[in-house]
């Protein structure tokens, strides 16, 4: 079974959701995400299988260190980064203002590409179409995906940072 790029956003998802303790309804994480309801449970079954995501009394939680040898090493090979050009969008990156770190962030500015964006930069493409809506939405998610990009655009000294982030982030909690 092959991932798709809506798994990984799915998986951070459920990552996000690891301290609401109750059986959330698919419906409402699809409306959250940005994603149908038939695409959420077929990309549910899809992370069950690669055991990025597992089933708890409570619901489906991410498997932390799975998620994050997927999210630290994979990801920036199976979805390469891709410029889409100059424009308005949501900061993400190392210019998220969620992520703070040591390194000057970049000049112009790293954006998905969002009608409501607020900032003017480069714009890449998201590992998925949904990205900025899910992300606008989630404060623990945007920061997770920003983390993802820093993977996926880093040289090796911002990588290794980003890879450094990504692991305290997944457990801090």
């Amino acid at each position: 079974m092959i991932l798709k790029s809506q798994d990984t956003l799915l998986a951070i998802k459920y990552w996000s959701m690891r301290d609401k303790h109750r059986r959330i309804n698919i419906r409402e994480l699809a409306d959250s995400i940005g994603i149908s309801f038939g695409e959420v449970s077929k990309s549910t079954k899809r992370l069950v299988s690669a055991k990025l995501v597992v089933e708890r009394e409570y619901g489906f939680t991410a498997e932390k260190g799975a998620l994050f040898e997927w999210l630290a090493y994979g990801v920036r090979y199976a979805y390469p980064l891709e410029s889409i050009g100059y424009g308005r969008g949501m900061a993400t990156s190392w210019n998220c203002p969620y992520l703070k770190s040591e390194l000057v962030p970049p000049s112009p500015p790293i954006v998905w590409s969002s009608a409501g964006g607020d900032t003017e930069g480069a714009m890449i493409k998201p590992i998925h179409e949904a990205v900025p809506f899910a992300a606008s939405n989630d404060e623990s998610l945007y920061q997770a995906l920003a983390i993802v990009e820093a993977v996926r655009s880093g040289k090796p000294r911002e990588l290794a940072i980003a890879r450094d982030k990504m692991s305290l982030l997944l457990e801090r909690r």
